[in-house]
C-alpha cells in the first residue's frame, strides 16, 4: 500500500508512462517504414510519405520545436511552484505538482521529442528502400503538442487563480471525509464519545513502539481488526492520523492472553512518512485552506476577502465532517465486542485546529470576526445539539479574542445581528 501510495504520488510515472508509449510508437512505425510500405501494391497519398531526406529535416525541426516547448513547459511549472509558494503555502505544492494535467502535458512533450529524436536516428537512406510515414507521424505529434500547450496555459492561468485553489482543496477534502464516512457507516463500525469499556479481562498488555520516526500518513485497520478478531484480542491505535512520532512513541496497546504472541510487524500496518497527505488525514487537508486564509491575512498580502472566501469553504467541509461526533471509531466482532478502538478528532479539537489561527491572525478585521460568526452559525444550522455546545463554547473564544478597540458604531450593529442569529441557531432544537 505504502508503495502504491508513493507511485501515485510521484511526478515521475506518468512522463515515463507516455516516454515508453512514443518508444514503442517509433519502433512500429519505424518497422512498417521498413517491413510493410515496400510490399503495399498501391501508392500512399502524397501528403502520407515523404522521402528520407524530407523526412530527416522535419522530423530534426519537430524534435528541436517540442524539446523548446518541453523547456518552456517545465519552466512554467517552476514559476507556478514559486507563486503558489510564496502567495499561498509551501503545502499545497503538491496539489498542482500531482496534478495528473500537469504532468499529461510534460509526458506528451517528453515523448514527442523523444519520438521524433529516435526515427531520426533510425533514419538511414541505404535502410530504407521508398518513401517513409516517420514524418508525417511526428507532424500529428506536433500538432497534438501544439494544442496541448494551449491546455496547459489555460490551466495555468486557472490554477494559480485563488479561487480554483481553494476550490480544489475543499474538493481534495469532501473527496476524503466521505471516504471516512463510507468506513464509518460500515454494519460493524460504531463511533463513540466514550472510549468502550473491556467487557473481558485480558491476561496480558503489549505496547508496540514505532519502529522509526514521521508522520502517520496511513492506518491499515481491517488488518488489525482481523489480527485481533483471530486471536480474541483488543486492539487500541494510541496516535491520530497524521501525528508525528519518534521511535519512543507507543503506537499499539494490545489487550490479550497470556497463550497469544503478538508479533512485532503488527505495528507495520501504521506506515509514517517525512510530510503529512491529505489520505486518511482530513485535519490536513483542513489545514492547507487555513494556510492559505493565515498568508492571505499576512501584512505583505493583506488580502482579507481571500480569507473570508476560505472560512465560508471550512464550514461547508465542517459541517459535512460533523455528521460523525465521536471520539473513538471501534470495530466490532459478531458479538459485538470492540476488536479495534482508533481514535479521532473531537469537534472542539477541529473547530480550535481549524479556526483559532485564522481567528487571531484576523482579530483586527471586522469583516473576519462577522464571517467566523455567520460560519459558525452555518455549522450550528446543521448540527446535532453536542455540535451546538461546542460552537457555543468556541464562538465566546472567539469574540473574547478579538481587538474591540477597533470596533465602532456600525461595527457593532453587524456584529450584534450576527451574534443574534448564532444564538437562535444554537437555541433551535434540532
Amino acid at each position: 500500500m505504502k508503495f502504491l501510495k508513493k507511485i501515485r504520488n510521484s511526478i515521475w510515472v506518468i512522463p515515463v508512462l507516455y516516454c515508453s508509449m512514443a518508444v514503442a510508437l517509433a519502433l512500429i512505425v519505424v518497422y512498417v517504414d521498413m517491413k510493410v510500405l515496400p510490399r503495399l501494391n498501391f501508392e500512399l497519398a502524397f501528403f502520407l510519405a515523404t522521402k528520407v531526406d524530407l523526412a530527416k529535416e522535419i522530423l530534426g525541426s519537430i524534435s528541436g520545436a517540442l524539446l523548446t516547448m518541453t523547456t518552456i513547459t517545465f519552466s512554467t511549472i517552476m514559476v507556478v511552484l514559486t507563486t503558489y509558494s510564496s502567495q499561498f503555502s509551501p503545502r499545497v505544492l503538491t496539489n498542482f505538482v500531482n496534478d495528473r494535467r500537469t504532468m499529461r502535458v510534460l509526458g506528451v512533450f517528453m515523448g514527442g521529442f523523444l519520438y521524433s529524436i529516435l526515427s531520426l536516428a533510425f533514419m538511414q537512406q541505404a535502410t530504407f528502400e521508398g518513401e517513409v510515414i516517420s514524418a508525417i507521424v511526428a507532424v500529428m505529434l506536433a500538432v497534438l503538442c501544439l494544442f496541448f500547450f494551449a491546455y496547459f496555459i489555460h490551466f495555468v492561468a486557472s490554477s494559480i487563480q485563488v479561487s480554483n485553489l481553494i476550490n480544489s482543496l475543499v474538493e481534495d477534502v469532501k473527496d476524503e471525509i466521505d471516504r471516512e464516512e463510507k468506513r464509518l457507516s460500515q454494519d460493524h463500525v460504531a463511533v463513540s464519545s466514550l472510549e468502550p469499556e473491556m467487557v473481558a479481562e485480558y491476561d496480558a498488555v503489549t505496547s508496540l513502539k514505532s519502529e522509526s520516526f514521521g508522520f502517520i500518513q496511513f492506518m491499515n485497520h481491517d488488518r488489525l481488526f482481523e489480527w485481533a478478531d483471530e486471536n480474541g484480542a483488543v486492539v487500541h491505535i494510541n496516535q491520530l492520523i497524521g501525528e508525528f512520532v519518534t521511535t519512543s512513541t507507543i503506537l499499539l496497546t494490545i489487550h490479550h492472553d497470556d497463550g497469544v504472541e503478538v508479533p512485532d510487524s503488527l505495528v507495520g500496518n501504521i506506515e509514517l512518512g517525512r510530510e503529512r497527505i491529505v489520505y486518511q488525514d482530513v485535519d490536513y487537508g483542513l489545514q492547507k485552506i487555513v494556510d492559505v486564509a493565515i498568508r492571505a491575512l499576512s501584512p505583505g498580502i493583506n488580502d482579507p476577502n481571500t480569507a473570508v472566501q476560505c472560512i465560508h469553504y471550512l464550514s461547508e467541509a465542517l459541517i459535512k465532517n460533523f455528521k460523525y461526533t465521536g471520539t473513538h471509531v471501534i470495530y466490532n466482532d459478531e458479538m459485538h465486542i470492540g476488536r479495534l478502538v482508533a481514535k479521532r478528532s473531537s469537534v472542539e479539537d477541529k473547530l480550535y485546529k481549524v479556526l483559532s489561527q485564522i481567528s487571531f491572525y484576523g482579530r483586527q478585521d471586522v469583516t473576519i470576526l462577522k464571517t467566523l460568526i455567520e460560519s459558525l452559525e452555518n455549522i450550528a444550522v446543521n448540527s446535532t445539539d453536542d455540535v451546538k455546545r461546542e460552537i457555543d463554547a468556541f464562538s465566546r473564544y472567539v469574540y473574547d479574542g478579538f481587538d474591540e478597540n477597533v470596533l465602532h458604531g456600525i461595527d457593532y450593529k453587524y456584529i450584534n445581528e450576527r451574534q443574534v442569529r448564532l444564538s437562535e441557531a444554537l437555541n433551535k432544537v434540532q
